[in-house]
């Protein structure tokens, strides 16, 4: 131990890691001795403990969030196998592989249970707790409304209602090991995998990429602001584009609604929070933007 550190400061700092190692292994439910626990980490949560007055600098929170995350590290590598709690799948459902086409082919999966995440459009990462632009496109299960727990997780017990037939990244997932789920080599899906065969429908859809891309969408943003609001016409005209191209497929080819941010991401409309605006529409069917602020108030 460092010349910084107080035996007594440790002695108290060891009753409060007893209760919180016992919060640990019952979240993990891991029946394990609380000091068997600390004792397989106890180097490093020696090195996290307080520092006498006038030597910390972290807060409480950041102290105990600290110490949480190493016990929960510690306690996942005491308990190498998967017990089903659903943990996981309380925190984002999965991202599928080339391999998953099968789960469509066999009817685990249908257009109405994922939806696509365009390239450049904001994607939720669960290991960092950001939302980024994503740098591909993807093809995710949906997730429960108000949540991002999978759609296939049942609350009540705490289990996948296709855990036989779940996707790759399912299988591969280890929450006591954590790691890439994704290996070098593998491909995700995505919409062109399952739908180049569907023709016209298939054509709609490259038309409105080409249109309506988060690369363009972006652009249009940009030029928004630089030019103070002169260009708000050619940002009307994407956003209208995007939002009549769907209410085609599902009026005139009769496309369930449920399926359209699979074959459409998305609504561009939606990513316009991120820019402090909102599209909102008049009595005519035509629209117009405005800004949070005026949302508001």
């Amino acid at each position: 131990m460092d010349k910084d550190f107080n035996k007594a400061d440790w002695e108290f700092f060891v009753v409060a890691l007893k209760e919180e190692a016992r919060d640990v292994l019952w979240s993990v439910q891991l029946d394990l001795d609380p000091d068997t626990l600390i004792k397989s980490a106890l180097e490093d949560l020696q090195a996290l403990a307080p520092r006498p007055d006038g030597y910390e600098t972290r807060s409480r929170d950041e102290i105990w969030n600290d110490v949480r995350a190493r016990l929960l590290q510690a306690a996942y590598a005491l308990r190498p196998h998967c017990i089903r709690c659903g943990t996981c799948c309380e925190k984002g459902s999965p991202t599928l592989l080339k391999q998953d086409t099968e789960l469509f082919v066999t009817g685990v999966l249908t257009p109405s249970d994922v939806f696509t995440i365009r390239s450049g459009e904001q994607v939720y990462i669960p290991e960092t707790e950001q939302t980024v632009p994503s740098q591909t496109e993807l093809i995710k299960i949906k997730e429960t409304s108000d949540s991002r727990s999978c759609m296939f997780l049942d609350t009540s017990s705490k289990s996948c209602r296709i855990y036989g037939s779940r996707p790759e990244q399912c299988r591969r997932q280890e929450c006591w090991n954590p790691k890439q789920t994704l290996q070098q080599d593998d491909r995700t899906l995505t919409r062109k995998d399952l739908l180049e065969a569907t023709g016209d429908l298939w054509s709609i859809i490259e038309r409105h990429e080409d249109r309506c891309s988060h690369d363009e969408f972006t652009r249009e943003i940009a030029r928004l602001s630089a030019t103070k609001g002169q260009t708000v016409d050619d940002l009307l005209n994407m956003l209208a584009f995007d939002h009549h191209v769907r209410d085609f497929v599902r009026t005139n080819l009769g496309v369930d609604e449920k399926f359209l941010n699979f074959f459409f991401g998305r609504p561009l409309s939606q990513d316009l929070f991120y820019y402090g605006l909102s599209l909102e529409e008049n009595e005519d069917g035509t629209f117009f933007l405005t800004t949070a602020q005026q949302e508001d108030s």
